[in-house]
């Protein structure tokens, strides 16, 4: 493990190559249980899957353009046809024996939660991604889905190999809650994690379909943008639902949508529901559990509609709510109204 930042980028480059990527303990239960009825699963349930957990996503997309025959003239940029390409029993055959990232951080669980929070992190990106995109009816949303979810690489990449420095920079963000994630990652590493993401998604040959949707710089594109917006709502809403960014990020997901701020709102709050059932996979609380149980729908809202429905199920089964401290004022977490 790392504890101090290597000198120069070819150095993080060079050292991140050269990593082994482990793969999530609950994906390889559910790819065992999976395992024994390979002949009567779907390709669509597979790849459900592997979409939940960032890092084999990765390697099946890797291990593809590492693979890749020479009649093969296109990319392919997401895991449904990945595996259309190798097959259910090549995908178990390379991956059923994979290394689980609990075990390899056994002895620095600093860095296990942190890794599993940002791969949480990513997962619901992912999910709102795809959600912005099919109303916008994206030419196809599943690769806007899987850009969002490997746009996080490099900060998983940081918690596996420097989980002190990962720290640090998560550190310095809660303490000072406008620092931007760029100038944090400057401070303490010497150069924003974006760079050594575009950098090494180059050198792993990925997709460049994938990296240029992950290219902030481009985000005058809507692919990109949608990429780039739910990326930082799940960032935002992982501090809470009163974090001050959010209501900028409600009004550039209505600004993709041409919707009101309430129907943004409402798409948000039902993503993040349906992510949290998906809780046990990441061993960590989700944004939804934040969300306090006396919240107010956002407003506009006539007889309980749909909001009103996502708020009395907003707390997943078996998973503890959100208690608002005795004396602190309940939030609504719902978007302000646009100024008049």
């Amino acid at each position: 493990m790392l504890s101090s930042p290597l000198p120069t980028r070819t150095a993080w480059i060079a050292h991140w190559q050269t990593l082994e990527l482990p793969v999530l303990q609950y994906t390889l239960e559910q790819m065992h249980a999976l395992h024994g009825k390979s002949d009567d699963i779907g390709l669509k349930d597979l790849a459900a899957l592997i979409e939940h957990d960032a890092l084999l996503t990765l390697r099946v997309i890797r291990f593809l353009q590492e693979n890749r025959h020479v009649s093969q003239i296109t990319d392919v940029s997401t895991v449904d046809r990945v595996l259309l390409m190798i097959g259910v029993e090549g995908f178990f055959k390379e991956f059923a024996t994979s290394e689980a990232l609990e075990a390899r951080l056994n002895d620095f669980p600093s860095a296990r939660e942190g890794l599993r929070r940002v791969m949480a992190r990513h997962y619901f990106a992912a999910r709102l991604a795809c959600a912005i995109a099919d109303q916008r009816h994206d030419l196809d949303p599943l690769e806007v889905k899987t850009a969002s979810l490997l746009s996080g690489l490099a900060e998983m990449l940081l918690w596996l190999s420097a989980p002190q420095l990962a720290t640090t920079i998560m550190r310095n963000q809660l303490q000072q809650p406008a620092l931007r994630s760029r100038d944090a990652q400057i401070a303490v590493i010497g150069l924003p994690l974006i760079e050594l993401q575009l950098e090494l998604a180059a050198r792993w040959h990925l997709p460049e379909l994938l990296t240029h949707l992950m290219d902030e710089k481009r985000a005058d594109e809507p692919r990109v943008r949608t990429v780039s917006v739910a990326t930082a709502l799940a960032r935002h809403l992982a501090t809470g639902w009163h974090n001050a960014a959010l209501p900028d990020d409600y009004r550039m997901v209505a600004d993709l949508l041409s919707c009101s701020l309430d129907d943004a709102y409402r798409l948000v709050l039902r993503c993040a529901i349906n992510s949290g059932h998906q809780w046990q996979w990441f061993h960590c609380l989700p944004p939804i559990s934040q969300r306090p149980l006396d919240a107010t729908p956002p407003p506009q809202t006539q007889d309980g509609g749909e909001a009103a429905a996502a708020t009395s199920d907003a707390t997943p089964d078996g998973m503890p709510a959100a208690v608002t401290p005795p004396g602190d004022e309940p939030s609504s977490g719902t978007p302000p109204a646009t100024a008049k």
